[in-house]
């Protein structure tokens, strides 16, 4: 079935080129936000002499841990606040990179996967673990996404959104060309998630195609909306749509009038700081620089664990059982085994790896 699978994606590269460079963007940027909360102080470390300066240049990267030559990164977005929810993680990526090549895949793991050894959906693992121990939402994150794979998962960042939302409205908003309109009536509220009536608690979101202006709230609402009718409303669209904003993000980010801005960056830098938190030690953020740069974005290949779709006679990897089972709506492997899951990501792994 595995090989059934990857013939059929490949019948769909048209659609999937132009994901992948999408893709490479978010990889891109989140490596970066990784990246930012370290790079002034790495900045100044390479000020204090040579030897550090030598650190830094120095291609070899010894210091991150791997398996198989390989480190892999958890990349998790929640949507913070007071709200309820606010530490269930909405997106989950996970990026592994080839230390020697730069070889990187990016994987998107759908939040409602059921995680046997938690009971619970893969999203409640920050929460869990936060719960537990300072540190430990991501701790238990990683484990519960290597548990998924059956790949060690080394490192990984949390991102606020609500940091995404500033450092939009910094940069003076973005141009984000929108394919399909559409609208959702309900979109929840911040604060009012126990209004009544019920009707109180959403607010009717509209979205025309065509090219627009948006600020930080209004990119926001358009990543983050699910209650769309038609293809708009599911999880495939949503991603698409998070896709084609970090592009326009990504490209008003490198604008002379952003880049040349030591105001914006400075400000784009505080909010960043503030706005993750990372695992990975100090001693391998030169190391992480130098990976990231390594990163051929043309070559980045991608992969999604979901239902699949019958528009493009894409088989599911995973399926949603009848609701009684788990008491929710959730997401387990098509025969309930896991396997053709692992073989998926095995073979997305290392069918580029340096011999």
């Amino acid at each position: 079935m595995f090989p059934k699978l990857r013939r059929r994606l490949y019948k769909h590269l048209w659609l999937v080129r132009p994901l992948t460079y999408l893709l490479a963007v978010a990889v891109f940027l989140s490596l970066v936000i990784l990246l930012s909360p370290a790079l002034g102080r790495g900045l100044k470390n390479l000020a204090r002499g040579p030897a550090a300066a030598v650190s830094f240049l120095n291609p070899s990267v010894t210091s991150l841990e791997s398996f198989k030559g390989r480190t892999n990164f958890l990349l998790l977005g929640v949507a913070g606040g007071d709200h309820p929810g606010g530490e269930l993680t909405d997106s989950i990526m996970l990026i592994s990179v080839e230390l020697l090549s730069g070889d990187a895949v990016l994987v998107s793991l759908p939040r409602d996967i059921w995680v046997e050894s938690l009971q619970a959906k893969l999203n409640t693992a920050y929460f869990y673990g936060e719960g537990k121990l300072d540190g430990g939402g991501l701790t238990l994150s990683r484990a519960a996404v290597a548990e998924i794979v059956n790949q060690p998962v080394h490192y990984a960042a949390l991102l606020d959104f609500s940091g995404f939302e500033k450092a939009i409205d910094i940069v003076g908003g973005i141009s984000v060309d929108v394919p399909h309109g559409f609208v959702d009536a309900k979109y929840p509220i911040p604060g009012k998630e126990n209004a009544e009536p019920e009707s109180d608690r959403y607010q009717t979101v509209e979205f025309k195609a065509g090219s627009q202006v948006m600020d930080g709230v209004t990119a926001l609402k358009y990543i983050r909306s699910r209650n769309a009718a038609g293809e708009e409303g599911t999880d495939y669209a949503r991603s698409q749509r998070q896709q084609r904003v970090i592009l326009s993000f990504k490209k008003k980010l490198l604008s002379p009038k952003v880049f040349l801005s030591l105001k914006k960056v400075k400000g784009l830098y505080q909010i960043f700081s503030a706005s993750v938190k990372t695992d990975i030690p100090q001693k391998s953020w030169s190391d992480l620089a130098k990976l990231a740069l390594r990163v051929d974005q043309d070559s980045l290949r991608t992969g999604i664990l979901n239902q699949g779709s019958e528009v493009e006679d894409i088989p599911p990897l995973l399926y949603h059982p009848p609701d009684s089972l788990y008491g929710a709506w959730v997401l387990i492997p098509v025969d309930n085994d896991w396997t053709l899951v692992h073989d998926y990501i095995d073979e997305l792994f290392y069918q580029n790896q340096t011999p």
